[in-house]
């Protein structure tokens, strides 16, 4: 009987410690995620919203995010940054998740350089977003910056995890300025993602899964892509990338999970290469009040159930362009 008793005991253990392993990759997400019948999961990322909850502009950005979302019917759409750069910043933050929760489409948000400026902190953000029922991001572990987040999409059968999302907070200004102007992602985040991703590789069978990131500001290697022949989109500006080279696409290389990078910061450009056989990509500027010449939208991705390959193209109000798969890479 004793052993019995002793047995259960360890049984409830290791269920206990199954589940706390399991939970920092899936728990506390008011959205679950899965591929459709069809295998595939569509994202629409938006970028550089640029919103000012004053200005009269920004009902032509909610036309622009509202046709996006009509056209494509993506399963999440993802904010790359700058996103309400004025105040009100409550307001502004409620006016755009009121736009999701009118779609019926679950959001998520990784914050850009700007979006602490107006009377509002990046913690503020979420724990604001947070309360929005279509929020599918989080505030996310104690690390650097907010929001470093995985929305884990499960397989069409739903017993298994297929893609794994990455958000990542790129900060805003380095504290010393002969650092450069723009920030990076720090040792803390790059070590929070190798973990991350190892979890992810052990719960499938010691085999990487397929993945994509989501961030506000280029890496210095998006500088790899330019001029290459397999390179889609136009490059209308420079990289604004940190100058500091963090070390995190030196990480993704050696996890072999992430296929995709995609970013905004730089309007003027929509381009995706690739390097190293990781794709990165700029979105298309969303914002009516941003700076830019390019005609706005959104960029779609669409994953592929089952393998290391996806669809992408930008979508605008006038139609499609630059649709590609993942770019194959040429010198």
């Amino acid at each position: 009987m004793k052993k019995n008793v002793a047995y259960k005991a360890l049984i409830i253990i290791l269920l206990s410690i199954s589940v706390n392993s399991f939970q920092p990759l899936s728990a506390h997400f008011k959205q679950k995620f899965q591929f459709g019948n069809d295998h595939t999961f569509k994202i629409a990322q938006f970028t550089d919203v640029h919103w000012d909850n004053t200005s009269p502009t920004r009902t032509k950005t909610i036309e622009i995010i509202q046709q996006v979302l009509d056209n494509e019917k993506p399963d999440l759409a993802i904010f790359t940054g700058d996103i309400v750069t004025d105040v009100p910043a409550k307001e502004g933050w409620l006016a755009i998740a009121k736009i999701f929760n009118d779609a019926k489409i679950p959001f998520a948000v990784a914050l850009g350089n700007h979006d602490a400026e107006p009377e509002i902190t990046r913690e503020q953000i979420f724990e604001l977003l947070e309360t929005q029922p279509l929020f599918a991001g989080r505030e996310g572990s104690d690390l650097s910056g907010c929001g470093n987040y995985t929305l884990p999409v499960a397989a069409s059968e739903g017993k298994s995890v297929a893609a794994v999302i990455y958000c990542i907070d790129s900060n805003s200004y380095p504290t010393d300025k002969q650092l450069g102007s723009y920030d990076w992602i720090r040792f803390d985040q790059i070590n929070w993602y190798r973990k991350t991703s190892d979890k992810f590789t052990a719960l499938n069978k010691k085999t990487p899964i397929p993945s994509v990131a989501f961030f506000h500001i280029p890496l210095i290697e998006f500088n790899n892509v330019v001029g290459k022949k397999s390179t889609v989109g136009i490059k209308n500006e420079g990289i604004a990338s940190a100058d500091i080279n963090s070390g995190l696409f030196a990480s993704m290389i050696e996890k072999k999970d992430v296929m995709g990078i995609f970013v905004g910061h730089d309007h003027d450009n929509n381009y995706i290469g690739t390097y190293q056989n990781i794709c990165m990509a700029f979105g298309q500027v969303t914002g009516a009040d941003a700076y830019g010449k390019f005609e706005r939208g959104a960029r779609i991705i669409e994953l592929q159930e089952g393998k290391f390959s996806f669809e992408t193209w930008i979508r605008t109000n006038s139609g499609v362009q630059y649709k590609t798969g993942n770019p194959k890479e040429t010198k």
